[in-house]
C-alpha cells in the first residue's frame, strides 16, 4: 500500500470516528441495531425532535454508516453494515477497562 492510499484510509478512519463522536447519533445506532426502524420510531423512542433525528440520519447516510428505503411517504432506516455494532461493542469493551484501571488506581489497587 503507497503512503497516499494509507493516509486516505486514515482520513476515511478518522471521518467514521467523528460521524460516532455524537451521543444521539451513537443511540441512533443502537436503535438501527435491532433492525430497520422508521425515522418517526427513531424520534419516539428516543425522544428527540424529528428533524433532529433526520439531520443525523442523513449525515451517517452521507458518510456510509446508515441506508435509506422509502415506502409511501416513510423512509426506514437500517445499518450499512452489520460490523459497525462490533466496532462500536470493542470500543465501549476498551473504555470499560480503562474505566475500571482508573478505579484501581484510585483506590490504591495495582
Amino acid at each position: 500500500m503507497d503512503e497516499l492510499d494509507r493516509a486516505a484510509i486514515y482520513r476515511l478512519h478518522a471521518q467514521f470516528c467523528k460521524t460516532l463522536s455524537d451521543a444521539n447519533r451513537l443511540l441512533i445506532i443502537a436503535e438501527l441495531a435491532k433492525g430497520e426502524v422508521s425515522v418517526n420510531e427513531i424520534a419516539q423512542r428516543l425522544q428527540l425532535r424529528q428533524a433532529n433525528v433526520s439531520k443525523h440520519l442523513g449525515l451517517m447516510r452521507e458518510r456510509g454508516l446508515v441506508v435509506a428505503r422509502r415506502e409511501g411517504a416513510t423512509i426506514y432506516y437500517s445499518l450499512s453494515d452489520p460490523r459497525i455494532i462490533e466496532a462500536i461493542k470493542l470500543l465501549k469493551e476498551v473504555q470499560a477497562d480503562q474505566i475500571e484501571k482508573q478505579y484501581s488506581l484510585a483506590q490504591g489497587s495495582p
